[in-house]
């Protein structure tokens, strides 16, 4: 999941030309892999609501079952931002075929 929080904010950064950007994921305690209960982008500049409904649609397009049962959750690690060019671009990549895979189907 930590590669999935990465590749996504730097998808967001790439896509929408932003300098930073956080991608916050929260779970249920009993949720385990590919569930989440949701995502939320934060510290954003402008359009945090557009950059959220695109990072919900990422995770779903990497397979993940986005459910809020309103029970406690916890949030995942945020990604840490330090990243090579090379790393960008592959995680950029990495989401942006995901995303286009998971609309034309």
């Amino acid at each position: 999941m930590e590669q999935d929080i990465c590749d996504v904010t730097l998808w967001l950064i790439e896509k929408h030309g932003l300098s930073r950007v956080h991608v916050w994921v929260d779970r249920h305690y009993t949720q385990i892999g590919r569930e989440i209960t949701g995502v939320t982008v934060i510290t954003s500049p402008r359009h945090p609501a557009r950059l959220t409904e695109a990072a919900h649609e990422a995770f779903l397009a990497l397979g993940y079952t986005i459910e809020d049962t309103r029970a406690d959750t916890y949030g995942h690690q945020l990604c840490d931002g330090h990243h090579s060019r090379q790393e960008a671009i592959r995680g950029y990549a990495r989401i942006e075929n995901a995303v286009l895979r998971w609309r034309s189907q």
